[in-house]
C-alpha cells in the first residue's frame, strides 16, 4: 500500500492564497495538499524547510518556480504553467480600447506572449525578468505612470511605485487542478520508480555474487558491494579503474584496446586465496553502445552451495541406511571379510565386491560408505543390469533439456553428480555395455562428468563401488570386459563367501528370519524350535538364493506352521530362483502319487517320460490339477506340465 504523499502549492500573495484554497478545498480537507507563502529572497532556505517539513512536492509558477528549481536535490518542484490563455483572458477582462499595458514575466514563463499585441486592446509591451533584482529593475524602469502592469503577486509587493496599476494573473481554476493532478501523477510513478530502485538496490547489494559494470574500454563504471568486498577496495575507489588491472585472467582482445565480446564468456581465476568463476555478459546500453556485465563467484559458495543441494537429495533416499553391525554372521571366513572391509573403509579408492547374487553385496557396499569419511554425503545405487544401455547412459551421466526425445526440459543430473562428495555403488558392473565401460572410466579417471547432449564438464568427487557375480578376468579374456575399467575398479577387492560356505550362518539367519515374520508378538530368534530333520535339511541344501534364499524358506516356515512334511517349505527341488519344466514334471508326478517318496532327479534324465492324463483317471486327473494348483502355478504352466493346451486343461477342470 502506498504512503500519502503531501504537496505543498507556493502562492505569491495572500489573495492568490485564498484563490487556491477555494479551488482545493477537497484535497486541503484531505490532508494532502497545503497551500503556503515562502519568503522569495531567500529560496534556498525556504526549500530546505519544506524539505524537513516532509513534503513529497513542490508546486510553484514563474520565477518563484525556477528559483526553487535551482536547488531541487531531495523532493522534485513541479511548475503551475502560465498560459498564454490565461494572460488573454485577463487581458481582456481588465484593459480598454487603445489602452496601454505592460506584461511582466519570468524569462522561462509562456513563450510567445510577445506576439499577444495583435491579439490586445490597445498597445501591449511584453517585458521578461530574470530574477528578483531584475524584476525590481524592469519594474522601477516602465516609463509610464498610471498603466496597467499584468505580472505575479510578487511584483506589487518589491516595487514602491505607487503610480502603476499592478495586475496579478491569477491561478485558473482548471489550471491548478491540472497542475495538482499532474504532480500527484508524477509522484505516484516516482514512488514506484524508487520503489523499484529500491528493491534492485537490495537486490544488487546482497547476493553472493560481485557484479561490475565497465565500458569497452574496460573503465569500471559501478559495482556492488560483494564486488567491493572481493577485490578488497571502497566501492567509489573501484570506479574508473581498469578491470583488466584488477582481474589479470579478464579476457582481452588480440589487437586494440577495446573489449569486443559479443557473447557470455565464463573463465577462472584466483583472487588472493580465493578460487574464482568469471562470466561477463555483454548488453546494449543506449544507441548500440556496449557495455559489459561481470558476474563474479566464490567457487568455495558454489561447491558449499551445491554441497547443500545434495545433501538435501539425501533426504530424499540418496542415503547408505546399513552398517557393518547389521552384517549377521558367526562364520569365521565371513568377519574376517568384515574386518578386512572395515579397514578398506578408512582409505579412499575403489573397492570391487565380488559375491553370488543374495550374499549381501550392497550390505557391505552400504556398510563402507557408512564407516568412510564420506558418510555424510550421499550414497547412490544402481544396478547396471536392469536398465538398457541408452537409459543407463542418462541415468548415470545425466542430460541436459532437449538432449533426446522425451528428455525433461530442464534436463536431469546423472547419478554421477547426485553421488558428489559421496559414494555411487555400481551393482552388477559385469554387466555394462562395453561402450559405456569407456565413458565410466574416464568419469573415474577425471573425476568428471559431461552430461548427454552438453558440452561442458562438471567436476566431481566420487568413491566408486562396484559389484559383480561372474569373474570379471574371464569377461576380460573374452572381450566383454576393459581391463583398464577392471584395474580402476579393483584397488581393493572383497569376495563375499556364499551361505553354502558359511554352515555357521545359515540356522543363526534362519532363526532370525523366522522371528521377523512371525505373527507372535515378541518372539525372539532364540525362541524359534527347529526339528533335528529339519535343521538336517537347512544345513545340507544348496541355497543357490544366498540369504534373499533363507528369507524366503522363512516366510513360507511361518506360513505353513513350520510343517514341511509336504515339502511345502524345504525341497530339494527349492534351490534355484525359477523352478525349471523337469522340476514342475517332477511336483506333477509326486502328486499323482501321494504316498510315493519326492525325487530328487529330473525323470526325464532317466528316460522318464511325460505324464498323459489319458492313462488316468478322472478323480486322479483332478488330483494332480489341483495339486499343482496349490503349489501356486499358474494355469499356462499347469497346461505346458501336462502337455495339453490351455482349453484342453479348462474343459479337464470343469468336468
Amino acid at each position: 500500500m502506498k504512503s500519502i504523499e503531501k504537496i505543498a502549492y507556493i502562492v505569491p500573495s495572500e489573495a492568490m492564497m485564498k484563490s487556491v484554497q477555494d479551488i482545493l478545498k477537497e484535497e486541503i480537507s484531505a490532508g494532502v495538499i497545503d497551500v503556503l507563502m515562502i519568503d522569495v529572497s531567500n529560496v534556498e532556505s525556504e526549500y530546505r524547510k519544506l524539505c524537513d517539513k516532509g513534503y513529497s512536492c513542490i508546486v510553484a509558477r514563474g520565477g518563484t518556480f525556477s528559483d526553487l528549481k535551482k536547488h531541487e536535490d531531495l523532493i522534485p518542484v513541479v511548475e503551475e504553467r502560465i498560459r498564454t490563455s490565461d494572460i488573454l483572458e485577463v487581458l481582456a477582462e481588465n484593459t480598454e480600447k487603445d489602452e496601454s499595458a505592460f506584461v511582466v514575466l519570468h524569462q522561462n514563463t509562456a513563450d510567445g506572449a510577445e506576439n499577444f499585441s495583435g491579439l490586445s486592446k490597445g498597445e501591449l509591451k511584453v517585458l521578461r525578468y530574470r530574477d528578483l533584482w531584475d524584476l525590481r529593475r524592469i519594474i522601477s524602469e516602465i516609463p509610464e505612470s498610471n498603466v496597467k502592469v499584468f505580472t505575479s503577486g510578487y511584483a506589487a509587493t518589491l516595487s514602491d511605485r505607487d503610480d502603476l496599476d499592478f495586475i496579478v494573473l491569477k491561478n485558473r481554476p482548471h489550471t491548478v487542478r491540472e497542475t495538482v493532478k499532474n504532480a500527484r501523477v508524477f509522484l505516484s510513478r516516482m514512488q514506484d520508480n524508487i520503489q523499484q530502485v529500491n528493491t534492485l538496490n537490495s537486490i544488487y547489494n546482497n547476493i553472493d555474487e560481485g557484479i561490475i559494470l565497465f565500458d569497452n574500454s574496460y573503465r569500471i563504471i559501478e559495482g556492488n558491494d560483494r564486488a567491493s568486498s572481493f577485490l578488497g577496495k571502497a566501492r567509489h575507489d573501484l570506479l574508473d579503474e581498469n578491470i583488466c588491472d584488477l582481474i589479470p585472467e579478464m579476457p582481452k582482445p588480440r589487437n586494440g584496446v577495446r573489449c569486443s565480446m559479443d557473447s557470455p564468456r565464463t573463465f577462472m581465476g584466483q583472487l588472493g586465496k580465493q578460487q574464482m568463476s568469471y562470466t561477463v555478459y555483454p548488453f546494449e546500453f543506449y544507441r548500440g553502445e556496449t557495455r559489459f556485465i561481470l558476474i563474479m563467484q566464490d567457487v568455495t559458495k558454489i561447491q558449499t552451495l551445491e554441497r547443500n543441494i545434495r545433501l538435501q537429495l539425501t533426504k530424499k533416499g540418496l542415503v547408505a541406511e546399513h552398517h557393518f553391525e547389521d552384517i549377521m554372521t558367526c562364520d569365521p571366513v565371513m568377519e574376517h571379510v568384515i574386518g578386512k572391509a572395515r579397514s578398506i573403509s578408512a582409505h579412499e579408492g575403489s573397492v570391487l565386491i565380488y559375491g553370488e547374487s543374495g550374499t549381501g553385496k550392497e550390505l557391505f557396499a552400504q556398510s563402507i560408505h557408512n564407516e568412510s569419511k564420506r558418510r555424510s554425503g550421499p550414497f547412490v545405487a544402481i544396478n547396471c543390469a536392469a536398465l538398457t544401455e541408452s537409459l543407463l547412459e542418462s541415468e548415470l551421466f545425466g542430460y541436459v533439456g532437449g538432449a533426446f526425445t522425451g528428455a525433461r526440459k530442464e534436463g536431469k543430473a546423472g547419478l554421477f553428480e547426485l553421488a558428489h562428495n559421496g559414494t555411487i555403488f555400481l551393482d552388477e558392473i559385469n554387466s555394462t555395455p562395453p561402450s559405456l565401460q569407456a565413458k565410466i572410466l574416464r568419469v573415474i579417471e577425471s573425476q568428471q562428468v559431461m552430461r548427454v547432449g552438453s558440452d561442458y564438464v562438471i567436476p566431481l568427487n566420487v568413491r566408486v563401488i562396484s559389484a559383480c557375480n561372474s569373474d570379471l578376468n574371464v569377461d576380460i579374456e573374452e572381450g566383454k570386459f576393459r581391463r583398464d575399467l577392471y584395474y580402476r575398479l579393483n584397488t581393493f577387492e572383497l569376495i563375499v563367501p556364499p551361505v553354502r560356505e558359511r554352515k555357521s550362518d545359515i540356522l543363526m539367519l534362519f532363526r532370525y528370519y523366522a522371528a521377523k515374520f512371525s505373527d507372535k508378538p515378541g518372539i525372539k530368534a532364540e525362541d524359534i524350535v527347529i526339528d533335528h530333520e529339519f535343521e538336517t535339511q537347512l544345513l545340507q541344501h544348496s541355497w543357490r538364493g544366498n540369504v534373499r534364499e533363507i528369507r524366503s524358506i522363512a516366510l513360507r516356515y511361518n506360513a505353513f506352521g513350520g510343517d514341511n512334511s509336504a515339502g511345502d517349505i524345504l525341497s530339494a527341488e527349492t534351490g534355484t530362483e525359477e523352478r525349471t519344466e523337469s522340476e514342475v514334471r517332477n511336483d506333477t508326478a509326486a502328486a499323482a502319487k501321494p504316498d510315493a517318496p519326492t525325487p530328487t532327479a529330473d525323470p526325464a534324465d532317466e528316460g522318464g517320460e511325460m505324464i498323459k492324463l489319458s492313462e488316468l483317471s478322472n478323480a486322479v486327473e483332478q488330483l494332480v490339477i489341483q495339486s499343482l494348483e496349490q503349489k501356486g502355478l499358474s494355469r499356462t504352466d499347469i497346461a505346458k506340465a501336462l502337455g495339453i493346451s490351455r482349453q484342453a486343461l479348462y474343459k479337464k477342470m470343469n468336468k
